[in-house]
């Protein structure tokens, strides 16, 4: 026998309960379960129901059985003048067996729910989609040994991800496998404790709500530092050395006995899984060093970014800003051993067939070849993740569909960052399709009596006290830097309405009409020339 509440936090994390309308806890308690029965398509519906009995109820065999409101009524009734502990709905089977329902719920179910809340009971639970035959034989395993069927549990799931591992895919695919089986959240982190992979069941209500605060940093942690991030349990993954990182579990649901049965018992797979694909692909970067074109390409596009420096260099126009300076001054105390685990951790952020590097830890340079497809030509979107996961600028090539152009794709990605580390707020991926803006705002401050003339035209919202000139130079920044109003209250986190109460008092202050295109310009040029932090 065992508690419904312990029995569904191990076998279905995701279900719901439905009646008591306010779960557990409260004035109702989770009934015990002694055995497991399922409806079927046929009269009687069940072959017996006996007090503390599981009934589960498949939504496809319900629209069959119970047509008419008054024979889900039955159904709840013979329930309840048996003394089930629960009834459990399963809305739609697993995929591939061709019982599943799409589309609206049926009016049966309705009904069996209304019966329900009418009445005060029994217990009513539902799962989205389950096999309802598998569910079967793990809640029997669960009642006669509970130890055995959490082994036989996590055996399933290691099984699928031997498979997996087999077929040669990235780590993305093996979080997502946990995350479903598990019905939670789950985050594949490295040995600084950021994310590689992240994956949410799409069906989880609170899911994105869990993988949000889970990205969130904690206040006072830049962009490139390493911090503490939101996770209900975390299980090293074990080599020599120390641990390779982390297989995180997020959301604010309680862990289940089977998450920590299963997390421990896979830690080593994934382990030995990234080691693995690691060898595999810094074996493959070094026969193909000349080349190194990943094969999910053409078209390709190359990501450079700094390294490592000869010198450290300090902050300003010259430092890279977006975590670029602090990333020189750091690698030119890096360790070997540290700017190898910088690679080893890249190579994980996608599959081989699209991320390939060049080079070795000893190189000035990070340099990346990612593969890009039809919906994005510059691989735009791993671009970007490689760039938040350096925290640093990096510079990416405009796409080519030849490998002899990889060379020229190179240096002008090198031409790239060289033109955007001048800049005094360089973005965190800059393209090569715009390198000539990048070289003509990086050539702004020689503009004779430049600097000057910004800082009379800026004068009007320079004075004053202190938080009013920020707050007016952040709406200013933003208004210029963003196509719309509604674009630049998003950046400030503010209402729209905020951002046009703020520009009706900075064109009363200066007498600036904000939608003069020349002015703007302007504008635009002098809050580059002039710090205005």
């Amino acid at each position: 026998m065992a508690s419904l509440d312990e029995l569904l936090a191990t076998l279905l994390p995701g279900a719901r309960v439905v009646w008591p309308p306010d779960g557990f806890g409260g004035e109702v308690s989770p009934p015990t379960i002694g055995w497991v029965r399922v409806m079927k398509a046929r009269v009687p519906a069940f072959d017996a129901l006996d007090a503390g009995d599981l009934a589960i109820v498949p939504v496809s065999v319900l629209a069959v059985v119970a047509a008419e409101p008054a024979q889900s009524a039955a159904i709840v009734d013979l329930c309840r003048r048996a003394k089930v502990g629960a009834i459990l709905v399963v809305e739609a089977e697993a995929e591939g067996d061709g019982g599943g329902v799409t589309g609206p719920v049926p009016d049966p179910l309705s009904a069996l729910e209304r019966t329900v809340a009418d009445g005060g009971g029994p217990v009513l639970v539902r799962a989205s989609r389950a096999d309802v035959a598998a569910l079967e034989r793990a809640v029997i395993g669960f009642l006669v040994n509970r130890r055995a069927e959490l082994d036989r549990q996590a055996a399933v799931l290691e099984a699928r991800l031997e498979a997996l591992a087999l077929e040669g895919v990235g780590p993305a695919a093996m979080i997502g496998a946990i995350a479903e089986f598990l019905g939670r959240p789950v985050a594949l982190e490295d040995r600084r404790g950021e994310p590689l992979a992240v994956h949410a069941p799409a069906d989880l209500p609170d899911a994105a709500v869990a993988v949000a605060r889970y990205h969130a940093r904690p206040p006072g942690v830049r962009r490139g530092s390493s911090g503490p991030r939101a996770a209900a349990h975390r299980v090293p993954l074990p080599v020599a050395g120390g641990p390779a990182g982390s297989l995180a579990l997020l959301g604010g649901r309680p862990i289940a006995e089977l998450e920590r049965v299963v997390a421990t018992r896979i830690a080593g797979l994934l382990a030995l899984g990234l080691a693995r694909d690691d060898a595999v692909r810094r074996a493959g970067d070094a026969a193909r060093r000349s080349e190194s074109l990943p094969p999910g390409g053409p078209p390709w596009t190359v990501l450079v970014a700094r390294q490592r420096a000869a010198t450290p260099r300090s902050g300003g126009a010259g430092g890279g800003g977006g975590g670029g300076g602090d990333a020189t001054a750091e690698a030119t105390t890096d360790p070997v051993e540290h700017r190898e685990a910088i690679r080893r951790d890249l190579r994980q952020l996608a599959s081989a067939r699209r991320l390939s590097l060049r080079g070795d830890a000893d190189s000035l340079e990070l340099r990346l070849v990612l593969a890009g497809d039809t919906a994005d030509p510059e691989a735009s979107e791993l671009a970007i993740r490689v760039a938040a996961f350096l925290g640093r600028t990096a510079a990416i090539s405009r796409p080519f569909s030849a490998a002899h152009d990889r060379a020229a794709a190179e240096a002008e990605a090198r031409a790239t960052l060289e033109a955007v580390e001048t800049l005094p707020d360089p973005p965190p991926l800059a393209r090569a399709s715009r390198l000539g803006a990048y070289r003509l705002l990086g050539s702004l401050h020689h503009l004779a009596d430049g600097r000057r003339q910004a800082q009379a035209l800026l004068e009007p919202i320079m004075a004053g006290r202190s938080d009013v000139r920020r707050e007016h130079l952040a709406t200013l920044r933003a208004l210029l830097d963003h196509p719309g109003t509604s674009e630049a209250a998003e950046a400030l986190g503010v209402h729209r309405n905020t951002i046009a109460y703020r520009v009706r008092r900075i064109e009363a202050l200066t007498g600036w009409p904000l939608d003069d295109p020349d002015l703007r310009l302007a504008l635009s040029m002098a809050l580059r020339l002039v710090p205005t932090d």
